[in-house]
C-alpha cells in the first residue's frame, strides 16, 4: 500500500492575537467595520504588518474554529498572567468596538478567561481601560502598518554634511569651550 503524505500547514507562525481576533470577529457570524478598525489599532500597537495579518486571517479560514480555539488555549496556557490579560483585554476592546458585545462574543471571552485560564474579570477590564486610553491618544494612527520594515541595506547612503565645531574662549576663564550650532 502506498501512503500519500499530506502537508498540513501549521498555525504556529500565526500570532495568538491574530487567531483570537479571527475567532472573535467570526463568533457572531459577521465582521463589523468598527471591529476591523480596532483590529487595525491592535496591529499598530503591536507593530504587526497589516498585509501579513490579513493573509493570516485568510489562512485561518481554512481551519475548523474548534482547532483554532484549542490551539489558542494551548498557547495561552504557556503565557504568563500579564500576557494572558493583555490578549483578553484586546478581545474585549474588539468585541466592544461596535458599541455592542454580542452574546456569542461574550461566551467566547468568558470561556477563555474563566474556564480555561482562571483569570479575574476586574484585571482584564482594568487592562482594557488602560489600552483604550492609550490608543485614544493616537486616534488618527497612520497607515504605516501596511509598509514593510525598512531594509537598511537598500537605503541610499548620502554623505553626511560635516558639522562645524567652533572653539571659543570664555572671557572669564580663558578656557576653551565647544560651541555646536543648533
Amino acid at each position: 500500500i502506498d501512503y500519500i503524505t499530506l502537508e498540513i500547514p501549521t498555525m504556529n507562525r500565526i500570532t495568538i492575537n491574530t487567531k483570537l481576533y479571527y475567532l472573535l470577529t467570526h463568533a457572531d457570524g459577521e465582521v463589523h467595520k468598527k471591529e476591523e478598525e480596532m483590529g487595525d489599532k491592535m496591529m499598530w500597537h503591536m507593530s504587526m504588518n497589516k498585509d501579513k495579518f490579513y493573509a493570516q486571517i485568510d489562512e485561518l479560514s481554512m481551519y475548523d474554529r474548534e482547532i483554532i480555539f484549542d490551539d489558542c488555549i494551548k498557547e495561552l496556557k504557556t503565557f504568563d498572567k500579564n500576557d494572558q490579560i493583555n490578549c483578553l483585554a484586546w478581545m474585549c476592546l474588539i468585541a466592544n468596538a461596535d458599541g455592542f458585545m454580542d452574546k456569542s462574543e461574550w461566551d467566547l471571552i468568558y470561556k477563555i478567561y474563566h474556564k480555561y485560564l482562571s483569570l479575574n474579570l476586574p484585571e482584564i477590564t482594568a487592562r482594557q481601560k488602560e489600552l483604550h486610553k492609550f490608543i485614544q491618544q493616537y486616534a488618527n494612527i497612520p497607515d504605516s502598518s501596511k509598509n514593510e520594515p525598512r531594509d537598511p541595506t537598500k537605503v541610499k547612503n548620502e554623505p553626511s554634511k560635516p558639522t562645524k565645531v567652533e572653539v571659543k574662549t570664555s572671557p572669564a576663564t580663558d578656557k576653551p569651550r565647544l560651541s555646536f550650532p543648533m
